[in-house]
């Protein structure tokens, strides 16, 4: 079986025939694999969490999938579109007991591509039915995206938990009186805005430059407002949201949130300093602000994301697809996993 690996902490990937004897009852055909910040890190050895599993010296990459199925049950029957849940739990605490590995309290869990556990970068794998969420056929390759996607949906699920503390919504029940703005267009910061536009946010999705033709086309087509920061002031805010990773971009504007209002920390770069004044921290206390950080999914947050699809792909058509900006083949992965393309939303591998 064709795989695309790596050595973790060792710069570089290879594609290579493998034998994995594994565990699950679903034999999975790969149809599409996306390419993220994650799969980067851990080819150019950034990445220190990254670890094969035990008794193995490499590691399979691979977590955000479309397969098809190939042998089935009951209820994932043969020709199904399924995505695998990334996170499996520890097995020990009592989140993870009951699928909410995301919020892991031992730090045993493992993640397939990442930690501990062979990825589905390659032509087929075997899993187990709890594992995988069954998407609509409707959505065809877009389905990719259902792995970020469900990472969003976790986001936005907690930021409501947490904002009940007082009533949040507007007069007519709904959020059309706030506005949200997300730091960052590359996928997530994208699928952020649909979901938040979704909610009823007046969404503005912010740069420090100039959208892309993709980036512009998918703003306006689903209603949100773009604003290079170079250039244009950002206004007052309910909501940020940052999936840059930079401090130096969310920071200078903690005093932009209103009262009652939210930042989402949600990108990582580990490469930048900014500071916090004693002003910002009264600002925060001042004005009852969350700081909310927020990682991985549950099996229920692809469900919810793969409803989202489906209502995306019939709202606004075609212009889903511009989200995968580049399709290559398994062996021209290695150079695209090494360097990310110029424009780029998101690059997926074709298998088959």
């Amino acid at each position: 079986m064709k795989a695309i690996v790596v050595t973790p902490q060792k710069p570089g990937v290879d594609i290579r025939e493998i034998e994995i004897q594994e565990k699950g009852e679903i034999r999975v055909m790969t149809r599409l694999s996306g390419l993220c910040g994650t799969d980067r890190g851990i080819v150019n050895g950034d990445l220190d969490f990254a670890r094969p599993p035990p008794g193995n010296d490499y590691l399979v990459l691979g977590h955000e999938t479309l397969g098809e199925v190939v042998e089935g049950n009951d209820r994932l029957r043969k020709g199904d579109l399924v995505v695998p849940v990334v996170r499996r739990g520890c097995g020990e605490c009592l989140n993870c007991k009951v699928g909410h590995q995301d919020f892991c309290e031992t730090g045993k869990f493992t993640e397939i591509g990442i930690r501990g556990a062979h990825g589905t970068m390659r032509e087929e794998f075997w899993d187990s039915e709890e594992n995988l969420v069954k998407v609509a056929p409707s959505i065809g390759e877009i389905g990719v995206l259902l792995e970020p996607l469900s990472n969003v949906v976790k986001a936005t699920r907690e930021l409501e938990s947490i904002q009940r503390r007082m009533l949040w919504r507007c007069e007519d029940s709904t959020y059309q009186c706030r506005t949200a703005v997300v730091l960052g267009s590359g996928p997530i910061g994208l699928l952020f805005s649909l979901t938040l536009k979704t909610m009823g946010f007046n969404v503005i999705v912010a740069n420090r430059r100039p959208p892309s033709s993709v980036e512009e086309e998918i703003v306006k087509a689903t209603g949100s407002i773009f604003i290079n920061t170079s250039s244009e002031q950002l206004p007052e805010m309910d909501l940020l949201v940052d999936t840059s990773g930079h401090p130096s971009a969310f920071v200078p504007l903690l005093q932009k949130i209103r009262k009652n209002g939210a930042l989402v920390l949600f990108g990582t770069t580990g490469k930048e300093r900014a500071e916090i004044t004693a002003e910002d921290v009264t600002r925060i206390v001042e004005n009852n602000v969350v700081i909310m950080g927020s990682v991985n999914a549950s099996k229920d947050d692809f469900q919810q994301g793969g409803n989202l699809l489906v209502t995306w792909k019939e709202m606004y058509g075609e212009v889903m697809s511009k989200f995968i900006t580049r399709k290559v083949s398994v062996e021209e992965a290695p150079e695209v996993l090494e360097h990310k393309v110029p424009g780029e939303i998101k690059t997926v591998i074709k298998w088959k």
